[in-house]
């Protein structure tokens, strides 16, 4: 599994972190924009924050993304 500083020396930026349904809904949302994504599975202790909601055991994700047009973001541009 490639680093976080890999990915972002190839363009990854992380954009989330998400489980569940909101992940389905997130990965359609940048389908739908033309916007690549990549999926690294993680665990509660690497989100940092409150992790109490997934504690159920639901797997939770890093969403990175990158622009598919060789075009830099909108907030790459500000």
């Amino acid at each position: 599994m490639p680093t976080k500083d890999e990915l972002e020396k190839e363009g990854w930026k992380v954009a989330s972190i998400t489980g569940g349904e909101h992940l389905r809904r997130t990965l359609e949302m940048y389908e739908e924009v033309g916007i690549e994504t990549y999926l690294q599975e993680i665990t509660p202790e690497e989100c940092g924050g409150c992790t109490e909601c997934y504690k159920a055991g639901e797997t939770i994700y890093r969403i990175y993304t990158k622009s598919g047009d060789g075009e830099p973001r909108a907030e790459e541009r500000d």
